[in-house]
């Protein structure tokens, strides 16, 4: 048995790639009073998202991400936890967030290419 069978895909929901329109913000604490440390959007699901931030975040930490596609007038947002968090070559890091609730089907689909 190979490696990549022996560890089966947890996620609940499949990732998908966001469009190049799509936007991103990331902020610290719930009520989304931090400052934004988002930098890109890596990719989306229904119930979570992997994107690049400025600074490390610990896991359990709450967040509130923003998505915004193209034509939107404002951003959606969603409350999430950090599930993992790693360093990046280039200073950046690499998070994991799961949202608090499902993303809405129309959000999504609006954000990311099939």
């Amino acid at each position: 048995m190979s490696h990549a069978n022996s560890h089966p895909n947890r996620r609940a929901a499949p990732r998908r790639q966001p469009k190049k329109s799509s936007r991103v913000l990331c902020v610290t604490g719930k009520f989304g009073f931090g400052p934004n440390v988002a930098v890109s959007l890596l990719d989306v699901s229904e119930t979570g998202i992997r994107l690049v931030l400025k600074e490390a975040l610990p896991s359990g930490h709450e967040v509130e991400v923003g998505l915004e596609a193209m034509g939107d007038q404002r951003p959606t947002r969603i409350p999430g936890v950090v599930i993992w968090c790693v360093p990046m070559t280039d200073g950046n890091y690499c998070l994991g967030v799961r949202f608090d609730k499902p993303l809405k089907w129309t959000v999504l689909t609006a954000l990311t290419y099939w």
